[in-house]
């Protein structure tokens, strides 16, 4: 069988046709086109979009450096031309954690029966990273944006929503003066989780919290205290792990030395490696320290002993806010904001005792 060959046609733009360097393998981008044509990117994409707002000559220039490049635009280039697309952006803080991927999934579901796309970002929790984020979404037309913020502050959260673009933010309350909102109700989660151990019986109650700065992290503290102020002898601690994760709750259960003899850790992860490193001491779960997460993720049920876990909604959570976020853009004069919370649940498993019969 013969291979075809295939001439590349060359030209140095403006100045006659004559032999340059082939041009490389991979198809030519658009900041080649504008390198080629002595422009900026954006007068490019003016003479393929918008070649009124372009001057004639400058606009030949850039024609000759298309043909010249066989540049072909990308698919997405016919929403950009009608200033619309299809497409919406989810931005999160960190796309391994299995919380995260469930917001996505709800999201992802949402878009697809509402006939979007949903363009993943993963900001690393980063505001500048989440600034450029929105910078790529703005100038590709996505009609909005979720944002699902870690230890975000107000004023970094109001910068984002001067980009000019719809933005919903998930597992975060805002007044919904300040736009649209879904969340979970974090305090009542954490007074849920140490009600559950105070009904079976545990008095020194430990919580293996997170950074302070993050919001969820105190709401859940904040309802822990709630709860104990509501049982006589009830004793609250606190230690904070410096990263929410599996290696820092051993940790942690490595280094204590009073033992609770029940501990709410304010994610699962946590609680896993609590129970991990619990074990390896030799303490015992339930009988010797009762255990409660929160999140209700797949780690939950695989631990050596299944751990009682706190529910959040979380694919309702993604879910929600694209439905929300399609409405402000869909319905826009008629569409008012809105701050939506979830109520989580408890989840009885092995890690804490059955109640006697009077609660103790």
């Amino acid at each position: 069988m013969k291979t075809a060959v295939v001439p590349v046609r060359t030209a140095v733009i403006g100045e006659g046709v004559d032999a340059v360097p082939a041009r490389p393998v991979r198809p030519a981008r658009i900041q080649d086109v504008a390198a080629a044509a002595g422009v900026s990117v954006s007068t490019v994409s003016n003479v393929l979009n918008r070649p009124e707002r372009v001057s004639a000559r400058t606009a030949e220039r850039v024609r000759d450096a298309v043909a010249a490049l066989d540049y072909v635009r990308h698919p997405g280039a016919a929403g950009l031309r009608t200033g619309h697309s299809s497409s919406i952006g989810l931005v999160l803080p960190d796309v391994t954690n299995s919380f995260y991927a469930r917001i996505a999934r709800g999201a992802a579901d949402a878009a697809y029966d509402h006939g979007y796309s949903l363009v993943l970002c993963h900001s690393g929790d980063a505001p500048e990273r989440e600034q450029g984020y929105f910078t790529m979404l703005v100038e590709q037309r996505a009609v909005g944006v979720v944002v699902v913020p870690l230890g975000a502050d107000p004023g970094r959260l109001s910068r984002l929503r001067e980009r000019g673009i719809p933005l919903v933010l998930a597992d975060r309350a805002m007044p919904d003066r300040d736009g649209c909102s879904v969340s979970v109700d974090d305090v009542a989660g954490g007074r849920i989780a140490v009600q559950h151990l105070l009904d079976r019986g545990a008095r020194d109650i430990l919580v293996v919290n997170g950074e302070s700065g993050i919001r969820q992290c105190a709401d859940r503290y904040q309802g822990a205290r709630q709860a104990v102020r509501s049982r006589r002898g009830a004793r609250l601690r606190q230690v904070a792990a410096e990263e929410m994760t599996v290696a820092y709750g051993a940790k942690i259960a490595d280094q204590l030395g009073e033992l609770p003899d029940g501990v709410f850790c304010t994610n699962d992860f946590l609680a896993a490696g609590l129970c991990r490193g619990l074990a390896e001491r030799g303490v015992r779960i339930p009988e010797d320290v009762q255990v409660v997460g929160y999140g209700d993720l797949d780690i939950a049920s695989f631990v050596g002993t299944p751990l009682t876990t706190v529910r959040q909604p979380v694919e309702e959570l993604g879910r929600a806010a694209v439905e929300m976020l399609l409405d402000e853009i869909e319905a826009r004069a008629e569409h008012v904001h809105e701050t939506r919370v979830f109520a989580p649940e408890p989840v009885p498993r092995d890690s804490t005792r059955t109640p006697g019969p009077t609660g103790t």
